[in-house]
């Protein structure tokens, strides 16, 4: 008797079990996401980025003096992601005030792609100018010029 109980109950739970998976499209429920690994930032990774922000910065100022709209919303958007990395890394390293800066940074650049989109080029320039101001801010607080010429991070 506790053997043919026992199969009734497991065929109840297939039967629900199935039911559920029927009624859901034929698809399993989701599975959780796994929790995402935090980036190990390191000194290699912000020069990179700095090397980078070097470079688009140039390409914003030449968008602006040439009054290219979709070189600037390009260069604006992309400058304004790698600022966002610029605050991921310090903010990684607890160093609020670099990470605010960056943030401040980041802000600029979404003003100068809303500038490109109204193509009011005098705008953009204001805040390249006050986006460039940011660089100067963290720079001298935060980095140093090593013997060899190369730059660093204060200790």
């Amino acid at each position: 008797m506790k053997l043919v109980f026992s199969s009734m109950l497991l065929a109840a739970a297939a039967l629900v079990g199935a039911v559920t998976i029927a009624a859901q499209g034929g698809q399993a429920p989701p599975q959780p996401a796994a929790p995402a690994m935090a980036k190990t930032w390191t000194d290699d990774d912000l020069d990179k980025l700095m090397k980078e922000i070097g470079a688009t910065s140039g390409a914003i100022r030449k968008a602006i003096d040439g009054q290219n709209a979709e070189l600037l919303k390009t260069n604006a958007d992309k400058i304004e992601e790698l600022f966002e990395q610029v605050d991921d890394f310090w903010s990684a390293r607890n160093v609020k005030e670099a990470a605010d800066i960056a943030d401040d940074a980041a802000e600029h650049a979404e003003h100068i792609e809303d500038a490109a989109d109204a193509k009011d080029f005098a705008k953009a320039g204001e805040h390249a100018k006050l986006m460039q101001g940011t660089c100067a801010a963290c720079h001298g607080k935060f980095r140093d010029k090593g013997p060899d010429g190369q730059y660093r991070i204060k200790p």
